[in-house]
């Protein structure tokens, strides 16, 4: 077993997960090979690692090539083997044929992946491999997001899995949440779920209005929707198709990609990585909106919704208790909407408690995940803005909500987290 790493390859370095996670560690005083289809592309994630680490300095920790010129070379020297290829099953397995056939023994292996089941992706490998394989989701970026999944199968020998968890904890300072071998973990899940929600709803009230309400100011560092843009809507697409196919619980019908977000992925209307998605920014600096109904671009609208100008209000003050009061008293078709979907966040976190995660690590768990993972208001926080747990019960029953039975039987921590601004934004 590996007991020192001091040498990682990175395949599908030209991706950002890829570039942005080896960067993260040749930081670390480690070598690190970049590989990727063509040499270009690993040459392109350095330029976006040194772009992110703000220095040169990593450039010399890493090794740029492709496959066909350097995977073996560098497979035989790694301690661990990161693959952060494309989601697809296909893809994966065809490269782990090549490191089976070339890593030393001992080496471990692992995938940033959190969709696709675990166990279909080592199934088949040698003792060794299979011994010696595990997930590291790692966030993105993880300059900024320090959560890490860390995930087993069966087969993972303890004591890898406990060496791993250590080496990320302790060396790449990653904030690490266990969870099980279910597809989407905890923090994809749970977000994704609420994601699939608002692009639903977005055919009714337009994009703008939804990113709006459910902005900064309910306990996002981002709006749901520009979030999407940043991630991608292909890589959306292809995260709800996966937990749609390999999950089943008791939301499991509002995993969807509307029409309207076909025909965007068919237009190459991306978000970010191709200039438009949800948001599309003009020359001249202003922003217009994809218009579901249209299929086209509509100007700003510059909504005004009284409840959400006054709960922003409170939260540029710092009064996000205060703000809060205002949501839950405010009446109308918006406030459903923010009201519901607070509810769905609250109520699927919690259930997911013995389904991703661990019974005893309980809401821990998922808040760290949320908080460090997608800088989201974590669950308990939101309990407590909502008037703590006897209330959020009484709303979830009020609301139709199945209130799942850890939030019922245990308590749950009246969070104090002295600085809620990291998650309660004004803008």
């Amino acid at each position: 077993m590996i007991d020192t790493i001091k040498n990682v390859v990175v395949l599908g370095a030209s991706g950002t997960v890829g570039s942005l996670t080896g960067g993260l560690i040749a930081q670390n005083g480690i070598k690190v090979y970049f590989l990727s289809r063509t040499a270009d592309g690993s040459k392109r994630g350095l330029e976006r690692a040194v772009a992110a680490a703000r220095s040169e300095v990593i450039a010399r920790n890493i090794v740029c090539g492709d496959y066909q010129h350097l995977l073996a070379e560098a497979l035989k020297e790694a301690d661990w083997i990161l693959e952060a290829v494309a989601e697809k099953l296909e893809v994966k397995r065809q490269l782990y044929e090549k490191i089976q056939q070339y890593k030393r023994p001992g080496s471990i292996v692992s995938t940033t992946t959190s969709s696709l089941p675990l166990t279909q992706l080592a199934k088949g490998w040698s003792a060794d491999f299979r011994t010696n394989f595990l997930s590291t989701h790692f966030y993105n970026p993880p300059g900024r997001m320090l959560a890490c999944e860390i995930a087993a199968t069966a087969d993972t020998d303890p004591q890898v899995l406990e060496f791993m968890t250590d080496f990320l904890k302790t060396k790449l300072r990653r904030v690490i949440v266990p969870v099980r071998n279910v597809a989407g973990f905890a923090g994809n899940r749970i977000a994704f779920l609420l994601f699939s929600r608002i692009t639903v709803l977005a055919q009714q009230y337009g994009v703008e209005l939804m990113d709006y309400l459910i902005g900064p100011y309910t306990g996002r560092l981002m709006p749901p929707l520009a979030t999407l843009d940043l991630v991608g809507l292909d890589i959306h697409k292809a995260i709800i198709e996966s937990l749609s196919a390999n999950t089943n619980d008791e939301m499991h019908n509002q995993l969807v990609v509307p029409d309207y977000l076909e025909r965007m992925l068919d237009k190459g209307l991306l978000g970010r990585k191709t200039g438009a998605g949800f948001y599309k920014k003009l020359e001249s600096g202003k922003y217009v909106f994809f218009d579901p109904e249209t299929c086209d671009y509509i100007p700003a609208i510059q909504p005004h919704v009284s409840f959400v100008e006054k709960a922003r209000h409170f939260i540029h003050m710092g009064m996000y208790r205060n703000a809060f009061d205002v949501i839950k008293s405010a009446a109308g078709p918006e406030a459903e909407i923010v009201t519901d979907l607070l509810c769905t966040y609250i109520a699927y976190s919690f259930a997911r408690i013995g389904d991703v995660v661990d019974p005893q690590a309980g809401i821990d768990a998922v808040d760290s995940v949320m908080s460090s993972g997608f800088n989201w208001a974590p669950p308990s926080v939101m309990v407590s803005m909502l008037g703590g747990k006897k209330a959020v019960v009484e709303l979830l029953e009020k609301r139709g909500f199945i209130v799942p039975l850890f939030l019922r039987d245990n308590d749950v921590p009246h969070n104090q987290i002295p600085n809620f601004g990291k998650y309660f934004i004004a803008r």
